[in-house]
């Protein structure tokens, strides 16, 4: 039997496959459960699945922005940390694939906007015609100069 409460427990244990299976068929019958699509970005990434990671990603990030954002790394035993240290917390050089970017990118948003902004906007300047990566790249640049207003 799959269920979130299962999922949650494969992914506190980094088990990210097994995870990843409970967590699709939560949102199978709940597709607007955003705490479950947000757990399952991260275990798409580390499993391999960078694009199905990205799908979730960028409807995620149209549709509720700050739930990304606003993630708290220990109250929600997020590895964001763990994984941009892991895999590289500078930009990428060129010759680094772009799965490698496109996940950084997507994990930093929920530890550091300004940090995923800088690797969505190196990824734009590489492929200028990703419409979908210069959405996610506005949007979150439009959030981050909303909240500077705000506290300057």
């Amino acid at each position: 039997m799959y269920s979130e409460m299962l999922g949650n427990k494969y992914f506190l244990a980094r088990n990210y496959e097994d995870a990843a299976v409970n967590f699709q068929h939560t949102i199978n019958s709940d597709p607007v459960n955003k705490s479950a699509r947000k757990k399952l970005i991260i275990c798409y990434t580390q499993i391999g699945q960078i694009q199905k990671a990205f799908e979730s990603f960028y409807q995620l990030v149209k549709e509720d922005l700050n739930f990304i954002i606003e993630t708290d790394p220990v109250a929600d035993d997020c590895p964001c940390v763990e994984l941009t240290d892991k895999y590289g917390n500078i930009l990428p050089y060129e010759n680094e694939s772009y799965d490698l970017k496109l996940m950084l990118a997507m994990l930093w948003l929920y530890c550091n906007a300004e940090k995923s902004l800088e690797f969505f906007k190196r990824i734009l300047i590489e492929n200028p015609n990703d419409n979908r990566i210069g959405e996610v790249a506005n949007i979150i640049e439009t959030k981050i100069r909303l909240t500077n207003k705000l506290t300057h």
